[in-house]
């Protein structure tokens, strides 16, 4: 007994370190302080049990993100804990005791963004020099429904006294792309690009969402009618 109590002591020290070498790291930098999501951010929502609700998104120039069901949500400004519950409460009228997790993913700030009505909208690398035209290209160009003429660049500074505040910077992208280069703005790191839908193509599709499935439907019905005769 004296012998395996020996042993055991012995080997305390080296259990104790095997003990913690197995716990998780804690995650590092900013999750233990204070953050609130801005634009450009990417939030990891999972939604359990009802899964095909999960989603990941990226926050809008206008400070919101969309979600099944809910449609838009507003979370410019919130704490990710504020958006957990805020979304626990908006699932639990269609979802049985949601259980809800959100992460946040920083937007980088040595990258720049584009959204909207572009081919290929997401993240592309800062590079020295590099002008909306620029990145216009590299993301495949703009959408068949790009309102040209009211583009916006929203940029984040700071003030003299640290502030940091946000500017937005309207583009008239059909002159640019008519030959008129005073317009080709040159870009910083961070600046999110925003291409909106012209309103003819959103009185389109709102008319195609709720009118198709109706003639659909009725199309259907005569189809069946026609057969009976």
């Amino acid at each position: 007994m004296k012998i395996f109590l020996s042993f055991l002591m012995a080997f305390l020290p080296v259990l104790s370190n095997i003990s913690f070498a197995l716990e998780p790291a804690l995650p590092s930098g900013r999750q233990d302080k204070t953050y609130f999501i801005s634009a450009g951010d990417i939030v990891n929502i999972s939604v359990f049990p009802a899964e095909e609700f999960s989603r990941e998104v990226t926050v809008q120039p206008d400070g919101t993100i969309e979600l099944p069901l809910l449609g838009s949500i507003k979370v410019l400004g919130l704490e990710p804990q504020a958006l957990q519950s805020l979304l626990i409460t908006k699932f639990s009228k269609y979802v049985s005791n949601p259980q809800i997790t959100v992460n946040v993913r920083k937007f980088s700030s040595s990258r720049v963004a584009i959204m909207g009505q572009i081919h290929n909208p997401g993240y592309y690398e800062h590079r020295d020099g590099m002008k909306i035209l620029d990145l216009v290209a590299s993301a495949g160009g703009l959408g068949d429904y790009a309102q040209t003429k009211k583009v916006r660049i929203f940029r984040k500074h700071k003030t003299p006294d640290g502030i940091e505040k946000e500017e937005i910077i309207y583009v008239n992208m059909a002159k640019v792309l008519d030959g008129d280069f005073n317009g080709n703005l040159a870009l910083s790191a961070g600046d999110i690009i925003y291409v909106p839908r012209t309103r003819l193509s959103t009185t389109s599709k709102w008319l195609a969402d709720h009118f198709t499935p109706v003639a659909t439907l009725i199309i259907l019905m005569i189809t069946i009618d026609n057969a009976f005769k």
